[in-house]
């Protein structure tokens, strides 16, 4: 192939970025996104849990940097979930769109910055996804703001736009198929085997998916694992979208049912309408668009469906490069990471921020003891009375959290004193192995974990 035709073949993909695509998939998830975030905070708010998460008498687990944020008052933190929620609702109408998004990512992104170990990969992604809201053109078709500025209206925008969303929840599908790819995942059907036979116990049930069903762990690994990767392909594909996203939708609403994997699936399964064919979307819309408008008899192409306006933008390549650099941003971090961390994974570092959910089974106990230097004398140090039972719970997965926790204790302690821990972990239901021994100095031991050089 000489180098015009390279040239010619370059040229035409870089046309076609630039082609219109349909703003409907982009409406439909930013409806979506909206309802189920006002969900999850209204949840929150009625679940009884938000004092133990998000408030703390004593200490603090602080991200670096942000060390000047601190836990509001419980009426304070009501207040906060309110506005989460009503940020939502607004968004997902599109009622003062910018505003209402830019509040929701604050409000979320200061509850994500409390504490350290409220951390959840979800967490990240709904201030990836508001980002990506905050900077598209979602409310200019079938949303309130068209009644305050109809001529804000378009239908269609660069395909590159749509192509950078899809891209996104891609690399969330590719980066948890590569995490998966481990010995205990791919040879002993761990901790996939666990968390059914504790499903199925709690129907009654008992299969030993750890000995002679192990092979039907092993089965099922492997086909959640060929998933992550398969997927994408086939909902990029027009012709399979819509079938693989009801699949996978399925899949999601099992999962569910069987495990305790929280609200993340449903998180995911609204990002994933983006892929979905725009003609089915732009029919199930217009039965709305046209309800509305004979309804309220809205003046000139406020929710009419059916037109044809096309967004231009006019810092086109700014735009692009900037979301360029995001996506790099998020293809580079979980390299990075697993290059850190990849051989700590009982440390929950590895998590952050890199799409390494739902990898291991993972249970801990950590002891803290304090030795008077001067007199020899140890006496243990009664965590409750720093730390809540959710804290503790964290703590005992990232190196980084026991690090900060015990320079606080050797801070606050009077007296010349020594903090030394006791931390055993198990991994995948095997039995409890040493982390952090009493008998060392912890500061060594655990700064040897920090920078991702220990050998455990």
């Amino acid at each position: 192939m000489h180098f015009t035709d390279i040239k010619s073949i370059l040229n035409r993909q870089l046309i076609a970025l630039f082609k219109p695509a349909s703003l409907y998939p982009l409406v439909l998830v930013r409806v979506m996104f909206g309802a189920v975030m006002a969900g999850w905070a209204l949840n929150m708010l009625l679940n009884g849990t938000l004092s133990e998460l998000f408030t703390s008498g004593n200490f603090v687990f602080h991200y670096k940097g942000f060390a000047w944020i601190e836990p509001p008052g419980t009426t304070s933190l009501y207040l906060v979930f309110m506005l989460i929620a009503l940020s939502a609702l607004l968004l997902g109408a599109g009622l003062f769109f910018k505003i209402s998004t830019l509040v929701f990512i604050l409000a979320f992104g200061y509850i994500t910055l409390i504490d350290k170990s409220n951390y959840l990969s979800y967490y990240y992604f709904v201030i990836i996804m508001a980002l990506m809201l905050l900077v598209s053109p979602a409310h200019r078709l079938f949303s309130l703001d068209l009644i305050r500025k109809p001529s804000i209206r378009v239908d269609f925008i660069p395909t590159w736009f749509m192509l950078a969303m899809k891209i996104q929840v891609v690399l969330v599908f590719f980066f948890a198929g590569m995490g998966k790819l481990n010995y205990d995942w791919l040879f002993e059907g761990r901790p996939l085997s666990l968390w059914l036979m504790e499903a199925f116990r709690n129907w009654g049930l008992y299969i030993d998916l750890t000995g002679s069903f192990k092979w039907l762990a092993i089965l099922l690994s492997w086909l959640l694992i060929l998933s992550d990767f398969i997927f994408p392909h086939f909902l990029f594909d027009k012709k399979t979208a819509t079938g693989t996203f009801l699949l996978f939708l399925c899949l999601q609403v099992i999962s569910l049912v069987l495990f305790p994997v929280g609200f993340f699936p449903v998180l995911f399964c609204v990002s994933c309408l983006i892929f979905l064919p725009p003609a089915g979307i732009h029919e199930f819309i217009s039965r709305i668009s046209y309800f509305l408008y004979d309804v309220f008899q809205f003046k000139g192409d406020v929710f009419k469906p059916g037109g044809g306006y096309m967004l231009e933008y006019r810092n086109k390549r700014l735009m692009i490069v900037l979301i360029s650099v995001f996506l790099g941003f998020q293809l580079s971090w979980p390299v990075v990471a697993y290059m850190k961390w990849g051989a700590l994974k009982w440390a929950d570092t590895i998590f952050h921020f890199s799409w390494n959910m739902e990898l291991y089974e993972k249970s801990g106990s950590v002891t803290f003891w304090k030795i008077d230097t001067v007199s020899g004398r140890e006496s243990k140090i009664h965590l409750d009375t720093y730390l809540t039972q959710h804290q503790q719970k964290f703590m005992a997965q990232d190196p980084r959290m026991i690090l900060q926790f015990a320079n606080y204790l050797k801070a606050i302690l009077p007296g010349q004193v020594e903090i030394r821990a006791d931390l055993s972990l198990s991994m995948n239901g095997r039995e409890p192995f040493v982390v952090v021994e009493k008998s060392k100095d912890l500061f060594t031991q655990l700064e040897a974990y920090k920078s991702g050089v220990a050998s455990k």
